[in-house]
């Protein structure tokens, strides 16, 4: 019998999932299916133990054919309501298919029910348990490159949505070494909660990192929080992300603005799991120097 694994990234394309699949291509007991919802990426991936396959998590077909033969799988879906719909779908047709092993990336643990998007993932993470899957889930708070992604970093001004509220943040690149270490090794993180955040810092605390790192002024403008619904993509239409999603951030802000979560937590489980330090706000700044400067 062999002992290679097969293993199925799910968004291989992504900030996560390129990282993942450049970590993972060395490794010759694992051979990973990189999946994208473009045929051309798909085809630009197959490279050594990589093999890209094009997988639309909208059409039963293209996931059978994606989870079939596959030891262990990685889900990561999009940012709208249809990630319930989508991961189910997917969980399915992956259990029928003999798929052992799902690591889910998912989002805080914070205990409320006034977040729709992390009901969602929580939601999710239930009915991977309940289907018989050996599981890691992966509950990264918020990500360092939400400055650059959502817009907020703009020219010399951050803009603040959230009230100054201290928040606790993960570079998408240790999120990435995570995968990485749970993929190698599933049945060594068999049934945990991983929760990843590594450094607490507030809008004014990042815009004063960036000052002192990178050496760049930074001025802070406060928003109210359901502005971030319409200042950040100049209205929905405009945006990638869907509006219920859009309303779902909106909410956390308030309530991050109004200090009804706990404040930022840093958790001790990264060198551990993946044998590094994890980044800062100071590290992440000196990384990105040039697109921050720029």
């Amino acid at each position: 019998m062999s002992s290679t694994k097969n293993i199925l990234i799910v968004g291989a394309t992504g900030q996560v999932g390129s990282q993942t699949v450049a970590s993972l291509r060395d490794r010759a007991n694992l051979r990973l299916f990189a999946a994208t919802r473009s045929p051309e990426k798909a085809a630009a991936l197959t490279n050594g133990n990589v093999t890209g396959i094009v997988l639309d998590l909208d059409s039963t077909d293209s996931i059978r054919k994606a989870v079939e033969g596959i030891d262990v799988a990685l889900l990561m879906t999009g940012y709208t309501a249809d990630m319930i719909r989508q991961s189910k779908r997917f969980l399915d047709l992956a259990k029928t298919a003999g798929v052992g092993h799902i690591v889910h990336i998912g989002a805080s643990g914070a205990e409320t029910n006034e977040v729709a998007h992390w009901t969602w993932h929580r939601l999710v993470e239930t009915y991977i348990e309940q289907s018989g899957f050996a599981y890691t889930h992966l509950r990264p708070e918020s990500f360092m490159q939400n400055i650059f992604n959502f817009g907020w970093l703009q020219g010399d001004t951050l803009h603040d949505f959230i009230g100054n509220a201290p928040w606790s943040w993960v570079d998408t690149e240790d999120v990435a070494h995570v995968v990485t270490a749970v993929l190698a090794d599933p049945g060594r993180f068999d049934g945990q909660v991983i929760p990843l955040g590594y450094d607490v810092q507030s809008i004014t605390d990042v815009a004063a990192t960036i000052q002192q790192v990178a050496g760049r002024e930074i001025t802070v403008e406060s928003h109210s929080p359901e502005d971030f619904r319409t200042l950040t993509y100049q209205g929905t239409k405009e945006s990638v992300y869907a509006d219920a999603y859009m309303k779902c951030v909106a909410d956390q802000f308030t309530l991050d603005a109004n200090r009804a979560l706990p404040a930022g937590r840093v958790y001790d489980n990264f060198t551990a799991i993946t044998g590094r330090q994890p980044t800062d706000w100071a590290a992440f700044v000196a990384k990105h120097r040039a697109r921050i400067t720029a």
